[in-house]
């Protein structure tokens, strides 16, 4: 135990996890990959050197991507107390793991609207929903549906719009929700960075009220 905690306390582990990630924001990813790779010779088991690895390597071929990814992490990390750091990491490194997988699947979520006739949907098209919005509010309309009807969407700017709702009628947590269960199958891109970003702040204001 008493090992364990002076490697986690390792000021040289520190020093490289930092110069990594500076060299990271600076977009030398080759340097931050070195820098991340020596910390975790110290200690293998370091998630937040893991990030920084798995982000540099993302960020050659994808740096806004990465970068996204990056911003999402400090905004959790600077919003969320101390006791959450562990399950933010795991959560961003699920997200990385993700992206990969994610890139060539974001067309399984959606529906082919020209191809979708109104007798084979097991639900109800978005754009349907948005009417039925005009004549009650969405937290009335989405809470009379959301038991009993599956919404359809036929393209992923319709399912970013219905996020983005859910987190300003105050389903921030369902909106969170919403992506962590698809980040498997799902692009991360910066639309999903920004709705996430806005439900996680909402979500802290509302902790402090409380």
């Amino acid at each position: 135990m008493e090992t364990r905690f002076q490697i986690n306390n390792n000021p040289q582990k520190r020093t490289l996890i930092h110069r990594g990630f500076k060299a990271f924001i600076n977009g030398d990813y080759k340097l931050a990959l070195g820098f991340f790779s020596d910390a975790l010779l110290l200690d293998k088991d370091d998630l937040n050197a893991k990030i920084g690895l798995l982000l540099s390597d993302m960020a050659i071929d994808f740096p806004k991507e990465a970068h996204g990814l990056h911003d999402l992490y400090q905004t959790m990390s600077n919003t969320q107390p101390r006791s959450a750091k562990a399950k933010i990491q795991k959560q961003i490194l699920e997200l990385i793991h993700s992206f990969d997988a994610g890139l060539n699947k974001m067309s399984g979520l959606l529906y082919d609207e020209d191809a979708t006739k109104a007798d084979s949907i097991d639900g109800i098209l978005y754009k349907d929903f948005k009417k039925m919005c005009q004549n009650h509010n969405f937290k009335e309309t989405f809470q009379n549906l959301m038991f009993s009807t599956k919404i359809v969407f036929t393209n992923k700017n319709d399912f970013y719009d219905f996020l983005d709702l859910l987190v300003e009628n105050d389903f921030y947590e369902m909106s969170i929700n919403y992506i962590e269960n698809m980040h498997n199958i799902t692009a991360y891109d910066k639309k999903i960075n920004e709705i996430l970003r806005k439900a996680v702040e909402k979500q802290s204001e509302n902790t402090k009220t409380n």
